[in-house]
């Protein structure tokens, strides 16, 4: 069985460490990622304009025998830096309650039906950022910008350009509650109700014909 030394703490570790390409590479995965998602625009960073850092978090990912599965990089933004009223303003993001739980395991067992635990990949950055907030992050380290969208910007460097995002993004104090939003219209656009009791239950559908889907979260990995 392959083994594997520690995840880096940092950006400089990965980059000292002896699976620097492997970083590398999980760093461009991600930021290709994000720009297909079109997480942000590319911007002369504007006089006097607050930004924040981001940082990146890496994950050996592995097999349930422990063999490599990939190597994950995530561009995490530096929630430390926000600003009430400037950058963020409401941040609550409920979790399914324990009994709802308990009552989708209950509806299983009576109709006889898996139920299903899934996950979400990069949920947090499918969400749309608040329209009236700006939200401008430095350029990450790891990233580069080509010359020609510099010349396009009338900027010399890096150092004179921002990333305006337009979704939300790991890290931010309300990406957890853009989240909730943002599944919140799909399951409804779906057809499914929302419960009134516990905002994190869903329910589409009766009887027989009965799909209940329960919402939670969990830190990022």
């Amino acid at each position: 069985m392959a083994s594997f030394s520690e995840d880096p703490k940092n950006y400089t570790e990965a980059m000292n460490s002896d699976r620097v390409a492997d970083w590398s590479k999980a760093m461009a995965e991600e930021i290709s990622a994000l720009e297909a998602n079109n997480t942000w625009e590319i911007v002369a960073k504007p006089r006097h304009a607050k930004l924040l850092h981001s940082k990146w978090v890496f994950k050996t990912k592995k097999h349930v025998d422990g063999t490599l599965e990939r190597f994950k990089a995530r561009l995490v933004a530096c929630d430390n830096e926000q600003e009430y009223g400037v950058d963020y303003v409401d941040t609550f993001s409920a979790a399914l309650e324990g009994l709802s739980a308990r009552i989708v395991l209950a509806l299983s067992r009576k109709y006889n039906v898996p139920a299903r635990h899934e996950g979400v990949p990069n949920a947090y950055v499918r969400a749309e950022k608040e329209p009236d907030l700006e939200i401008l992050l430095h350029v990450p380290r790891g990233m580069t910008v080509n010359t020609e969208t510099l010349a396009d910007l009338g900027v010399a460097n890096e150092r004179q350009i921002a990333l305006r995002l337009r979704k939300s993004l790991y890290g931010l104090k309300q990406s957890g509650r853009l989240w909730a939003l943002h599944l919140r219209k799909t399951l409804l656009k779906l057809g499914f109700e929302q419960c009134y009791t516990d905002s994190c239950a869903y329910k589409r559908g009766n009887g027989s014909d009965l799909t209940v889907v329960g919402y939670t979260w969990t830190t990022c990995s």
